[in-house]
C-alpha cells in the first residue's frame, strides 16, 4: 500500500471512527428500524451479507440517492447501447434510491452499497467481482476505493462535482483525500469549476477532465397521468403552480403566501414536498389555513371535486408528469440552504420555472438556466406568487420562458455519451 501513497496509519484511524460513529448510531438504527422499518431490512447487505448466488461483474455503479440513480440512467443507457454484454452492479445508500434503481435497471443487479469497513467491501467485492467501478457525483470512500485498487479494478469517478459547502471540508482533508482521489482512472467533472477543486484537493491533472452534467441527458416520464382526465376536470379551466421538492421551512411560507392567489379562483396548486416524513406536516399546514385540499394517496377513483385548491403530492414517481399540467413552477429547497433540486423535469416539460438562491447542488445548471434567460431566481414566498402571477397574466412571456426551459435542455445534452464511452474505454 506504500507504493499507493496510502498512509496506513490514517487508514485505521479512519476505521476505528468509523466502527465509534457505528456504536454511537445503533440505537438510532434500532428505533428508525422498529418503527419505520428502515435500515434494519438492509443491514445485512450492507455488511456484504448476501442471498444471492455469488457472480462477476463488468461494471459497478453507484449512485446515493434518487437522484443520483435517474443521472445514471441514460449512462447506463448509452453505454449498453455501444456494449451490449455489459454486466452491471448498481448499488445506492438510501431505501428511496434503492426502490428507484430497481425500478429503472431490471437489468442490473441491484444491491446496497457496502459500510466502508474493510471486511464489508472485500465481502462485497468478494461477491459481486466487478472489473470498472464508476460512482456517481462525488461519493469518496476511503476503504472502498482503497481495496477496489488494490484488487486490480479500474475506477472512474462520473459527473463529478464539489459543492461550496463542501470544499472546504476536502481541501482540509487533503492528505487523506489526495492519495484516493489519485487511485481514480478518470475523474469527469461537470464544468470548469470543479476541475479546478478536484486538482486543489489532490487529483492528478492529467486524469481530470471537464465533460458537463449527464443530468441534462436524463429523460423523465412525461407520459400523460392516471389521473390526467380526472386532475384535468378537477383543474377545471384555472392556471397551475406546482411547488415541487420542497423541504422544511419552505411550505411554511409558501402555503401563507399562496393562499390570496387561490382566494381569487382562478389558481391551483399542488404541493409535493421532497421528503416523506414532510406530508403529514404539510397536509396540516394546508388544514390550518382552511385551504381545500386532497393527498395524492387519498384520491379515490370517482368525479374529480373542482371546488379543491391544492392538491399534496404525498406519493413518488409522479412529480415529473405533473409539470405537464403546470403554467409555473418552483422548485424547492432553494428558499432554504439545503442545495436546491433539479429543475430539469419541469423544463422538460416547458413549465416556466423558478428557484430560490439555495441551489449549491446544481450550481452549474441553475447559472445555465439563469443565463439564458430560462429561470427567474426568487428571493422570497412573495416573488414565487409574483412570478407565477406573471406567468399567469403574460401569455407571450410564457410561452417564451416555455421555448427557453426546453432549448436549455437541449443545448446541454452530451455528457452521457462521454461518461460511457470512458467507462467502455477501462472496461477495454
Amino acid at each position: 500500500m506504500r507504493n499507493a501513497g496510502y498512509d496506513r496509519g490514517m487508514f485505521v484511524v479512519y476505521e476505528g471512527l468509523l466502527y465509534l460513529v457505528l456504536i454511537a448510531a445503533l440505537p438510532y438504527f434500532l428505533v428508525m428500524g422498529l418503527f419505520r422499518g428502515k435500515y434494519l431490512a438492509n443491514f445485512p447487505e450492507r455488511l456484504g451479507f448476501y442471498r444471492s448466488p455469488a457472480r462477476p461483474h463488468d461494471l459497478w455503479i453507484h449512485a446515493v440517492s434518487v437522484g443520483e440513480t435517474l443521472a445514471a440512467r441514460p449512462v447506463i443507457d448509452e453505454l449498453l447501447r455501444r456494449r451490449p454484454q455489459t454486466s452491471i452492479v448498481f448499488t445506492t445508500t438510501t431505501v428511496s434510491g434503492q426502490s428507484q434503481a430497481r425500478r429503472l435497471f431490471p437489468e442490473a443487479t441491484v444491491t446496497y452499497f457496502p459500510l466502508d469497513f474493510s471486511r464489508s467491501v472485500r465481502r462485497f467485492l468478494e461477491h459481486h467481482r466487478p472489473r470498472v467501478f464508476g460512482t456517481m457525483e462525488t461519493e469518496i470512500w476511503p476503504n472502498v476505493t482503497r481495496l477496489a485498487k488494490a484488487r486490480g479494478i479500474r475506477l472512474i469517478l462520473a459527473n463529478g462535482r464539489i459543492s461550496d459547502r463542501s470544499f472546504p471540508r476536502y481541501r482540509a482533508m487533503r492528505r487523506l483525500v489526495g492519495p484516493i482521489l489519485a487511485s481514480y482512472s478518470r475523474i469527469l467533472a461537470r464544468e470548469p469549476v470543479d476541475r479546478e477543486r478536484f486538482v486543489t484537493i489532490g487529483a492528478p491533472e492529467s486524469i481530470v477532465e471537464t465533460i458537463g452534467n449527464v443530468k441534462f441527458d436524463y429523460q423523465p416520464d412525461l407520459r400523460p397521468l392516471e389521473i390526467a382526465t380526472e386532475l384535468t376536470s378537477m383543474i377545471a379551466g384555472r392556471r397551475v403552480l406546482v411547488l415541487g421538492s420542497t423541504m422544511q421551512g419552505e411550505d411554511e411560507v409558501l402555503i401563507p403566501a399562496i393562499e390570496p392567489l387561490l382566494r381569487e379562483g382562478d389558481t391551483f396548486v399542488v404541493i409535493a414536498p421532497r421528503k416523506a416524513e414532510r406530508f403529514s406536516a404539510v397536509a396540516a399546514l394546508l388544514s390550518e389555513r382552511s385551504l381545500r385540499s386532497l393527498r395524492r394517496s387519498e384520491w379515490r377513483a370517482g368525479p374529480a371535486d373542482s371546488s379543491l385548491q391544492v392538491l399534496l403530492l404525498d406519493t413518488f414517481g409522479e412529480l415529473a408528469r405533473i409539470y405537464g399540467h403546470a403554467d409555473a413552477a418552483f422548485i424547492g429547497g432553494s428558499l432554504v440552504p439545503t442545495g436546491g433540486h433539479n429543475p430539469i423535469e419541469a423544463a422538460m416539460a416547458g413549465v416556466p420555472l423558478s428557484f430560490g438562491p439555495h441551489m449549491s447542488n446544481f450550481r452549474e445548471i441553475a447559472s445555465v438556466f439563469l443565463k439564458n434567460g430560462a429561470a427567474t431566481e426568487v428571493r422570497s414566498a412573495d416573488d414565487v406568487v409574483r412570478f407565477a402571477r406573471s406567468m399567469f397574466t403574460d401569455p407571450s412571456e410564457h410561452q417564451t420562458r416555455s421555448e427557453k426551459a426546453r432549448r436549455t435542455v437541449e443545448e446541454n445534452r452530451g455528457a452521457s455519451a462521454h461518461t460511457a464511452e470512458r467507462m467502455i474505454e477501462l472496461l477495454a
